[in-house]
């Protein structure tokens, strides 16, 4: 079993309040002594868990109370942008690796939705992690990511049919989204991929066997794409490599923009110029005013060249700081197989372009915001599910303590991170 109750865990004391009117309901938890935060700071104060859900208010027949030291409670960490949660990978390893880090949200822009129905089992459950999945993605002909599932069928561990109609779809006009949504939309997605590479040479690259798997959709088509989704009542995520993708996708009115801009503009078979890849102030006030998540992957594309990274960490930096002035909503992905957000976070908070505070919100917050985008979570609020993390130290004064994580709860579960999830 993956949690505990009732029991003695890493020096916090669990115990039956004992109450002489009524017998205890195991389902109410109180923790004490710890400091909560509201968004701004910590407040010290005494919380309830009622059948998972958070409540500031005492219920009766507490049927255990767990000490928290004083703590500092934070709501838990998302991933918004990995592809990691596949049958290819070592999953309950990949599960146990982010209930440690403290991550329990997780999003897969990309993946098989066979691989969706195979794990289904190991995932979505209180001593696990949360994943909403794509199910394949839309792309144009020869756009990325072809070049994966080729990979993957090369190898012998996927097929043919794993490729189009599987990882994606190709869309290349008006007729073939019509042919092709029904199939895509009979797996189930939990929101609908899409990608813009260059687009604003999309009539240079489309033909042009050179730009193979750096290229995407028309841009022109994106509208109808996201009308048919909206319809649908999925939101559309879209990966973006330069500025005018940015632009397009906001014209588009996507819901959520994955990567920064020049996240990889040294890995183009052409050169280009920072220049092309910076956001301008009309796209963030147009992104913070249609509400359109942008989520970051910044670490896990450092180059290798000293001056190249010093390059990249400017137009990051820059990048960031404008749409934190516009107050567009961030979140945090990864895209990084074998890491998580527990480095991307520690990359965007060295670059310094935004406080403690902000940093945690867009951790904890407004990225398990553009998860699930329909639960009550990413807040300590009352009616909000009871999952939380308690740090030892305060991680506004010094945002190193996320990685020091004295317990976790899962809506009203304390975690046992010791032991395999999935046992």
């Amino acid at each position: 079993m993956f949690f505990i109750l009732g029991l003695l865990f890493s020096g916090f004391v669990a115990a039956s309040t004992g109450q002489e009117s009524a017998p205890a309901n195991p389902s109410i938890l109180a923790f004490t002594n710890g400091h909560w935060f509201n968004g701004h700071g910590f407040t010290k104060r005494t919380a309830y868990s009622v059948d998972g859900l958070l409540t500031f208010k005492r219920p009766g027949r507490i049927g255990q109370t767990i000490d928290l030291h004083s703590g500092f409670v934070i709501p838990p960490f998302g991933e918004a942008h990995n592809h990691n949660v596949e049958t290819l990978n070592k999953v309950d390893a990949l599960i146990q690796r982010y209930l440690e880090h403290g991550i329990f949200y997780v999003k897969n822009p990309n993946n098989l939705a066979r691989d969706r129905d195979a794990l289904l089992p190991k995932l979505d459950r209180p001593e696990s992690i949360d994943v909403s999945f794509s199910n394949g993605s839309l792309t144009g002909s020869g756009g990325h990511p072809v070049e994966i599932p080729d990979r993957v069928i090369h190898s012998g561990k996927w097929t043919q049919a794993d490729a189009e109609g599987g990882f994606y779809y190709i869309v290349d006009s008006a007729a073939d989204l019509e042919k092709k949504w029904p199939a895509l939309l009979a797996t189930r997605p939990d929101f609908i991929k899409t990608y813009l590479l260059y687009s604003n040479e999309y009539s240079r690259r489309k033909d042009d066997p050179k730009f193979s798997a750096w290229k995407g959709l028309d841009p022109d088509l994106l509208p109808a794409i996201v009308k048919k989704a909206h319809g649908a009542g999925l939101r559309v995520s879209t990966h973006i490599e330069n500025a005018a993708d940015f632009h397009n996708a906001l014209l588009a009115q996507v819901d959520e923009i994955n990567h920064m801009p020049g996240f990889r503009y040294t890995a183009d078979v052409e050169k280009h110029l920072a220049s092309e890849f910076e956001i301008t102030e009309a796209d963030a006030r147009l992104a913070a005013k249609q509400g359109t998540f942008v989520v970051t992957t910044l670490a896990g594309s450092a180059p290798s060249d000293p001056e190249q990274q010093r390059e990249q960490d400017q137009l990051n930096a820059k990048n960031l700081a404008t749409l934190l002035k516009h107050h567009v909503p961030l979140a945090l992905g990864s895209d990084a197989y074998r890491s998580d957000t527990a480095a991307e976070a520690k990359y965007v908070a060295s670059l310094h372009v935004m406080d403690n505070t902000t940093l945690l919100n867009i951790w904890c917050t407004s990225t398990a915001q553009t998860i699930f985008p329909h639960r009550k979570i990413g807040e300590l609020k009352a009616g909000f599910e009871a999952s939380f993390l308690v740090l030892a130290g305060d991680p506004v004064k010094d945002f190193s303590e996320v990685g020091k994580i004295d317990l976790r709860v899962k809506q009203g579960r304390v975690l046992d991170v010791s032991t395999s999830a999935t046992k």
